[in-house]
């Protein structure tokens, strides 16, 4: 049997083992970690990479004495899993504003004007995250390419600033079977062309925020939620999807959101198509364009549907359950 000269064995205590990590994934492209804790801060994983342990037995902590900073910076073709990460052990209820100290960080340099150089498709599977000010899983800056996405799936994030971060300037990446939970957002999607499967965004301040109300960003949006949970949000009283300035439209299809309004402001070409519809469940809409709900179940209605300077939103087929009375305006 050969042996795992890639293996590292924890210590247990405070000592940093950032340096041991790059150490090793530079010379063999793979860290393996084995079970108990391991301090860890700014670790780079180098191109080609790949950073394991052996699931919730093996935590990567960020100190908090460390400020704002980044646990683990995924690089190109990387693969991150099996790993719990911690950004403080101590917190235990949602953040109240999203800060700078982030799990795992997949970041380039692209701006409006620059798009090269970009970090190149990587993965995260089976980490569970938490205690981050920032994202649990933050993507910045990667660029429009469509060969610069990450791919996440089998991850459970709480108690984080947004349990996923994604910047204007950052597209086609792909969740799937992800429970972002207890957060202050479940998601800040505020990239093009990103795309959530089988997701869980409940008990989150706010559920799922696209933010585009300043024109950051030309190609933000245009992407869809399917067969996700959008619940509880701000204890029943918050909001569950709020789109501001979204201009490139966005598809919603096979969601449930209960105990949780939708906001849309200044927004175009949004579809909510079969979707189904729970408790103290409010619509409003501002400004903007085409809105569509179609093919939808409510119940009981909405307590408000309200639409002001906006003569374009549409209820299709939409109906409570129990009686089938139509729903709209």
């Amino acid at each position: 049997m050969c042996e795992m000269n890639y293996y590292l064995t924890s210590t247990n205590d405070d000592t940093d083992r950032t340096a041991e990590m790059r150490a090793l994934l530079e010379q063999y492209g793979v860290c393996r970690l084995g079970v108990g804790s391991f301090v860890v801060n700014g670790l780079d994983m180098p191109d080609r990479s790949s950073l394991m342990g052996e699931g919730s037995a093996t935590t990567l902590l960020l100190p908090p004495s460390q400020g704002e900073a980044y646990a683990v910076k995924i690089g190109s073709f990387c693969t991150v899993k099996d790993l719990c990460l911690q950004g403080d052990p101590e917190q235990q209820s949602r953040p109240t504003q999203v800060g700078e100290r982030h799990g795992l960080l997949f970041q380039g340099t692209a701006t409006l004007k620059d798009w090269s150089n970009q970090p190149r498709n990587s993965m995260v599977s089976g980490c569970f995250i938490t205690g981050f000010s920032g994202g649990g899983i933050t993507c910045r800056d990667t660029g429009y390419f469509t060969c610069s996405s990450l791919v996440v799936t089998n991850c459970h994030i709480l108690y984080c600033g947004a349990g996923i971060n994604i910047s204007h300037f950052s597209e086609f990446h792909k969740f799937t079977n992800v429970l972002s939970e207890l957060n202050c957002y479940g998601c800040i999607n505020n990239g093009g062309n990103n795309v959530f499967t089988n997701c869980g965004f409940n008990d989150n301040t706010t559920g799922f925020l696209m933010d585009n109300s300043q024109g950051q960003s030309p190609n933000n949006s245009h992407g869809s939620m399917v067969g996700c949970t959008i619940n509880h949000s701000d204890n029943n009283n918050g909001i569950g999807i709020i789109s501001l300035g979204t201009k490139a439209g966005y598809m919603f299809t096979g969601c449930h959101v209960f105990f949780s309004k939708i906001v849309v402001e200044d927004s175009n070409g949004l579809v909510f198509d079969t979707m189904n519809y729970g408790r103290k469940v409010e619509i409003d809409i501002k400004g903007g364009g085409t809105v569509i709900f179609s093919n939808s179940v409510f119940r009981p209605a909405p307590d408000a549907i309200r639409v002001v300077d906006n003569d374009n939103v549409h209820f299709v087929n939409c109906y409570t359950r129990d009686t089938g009375e139509p729903v709209g305006i």
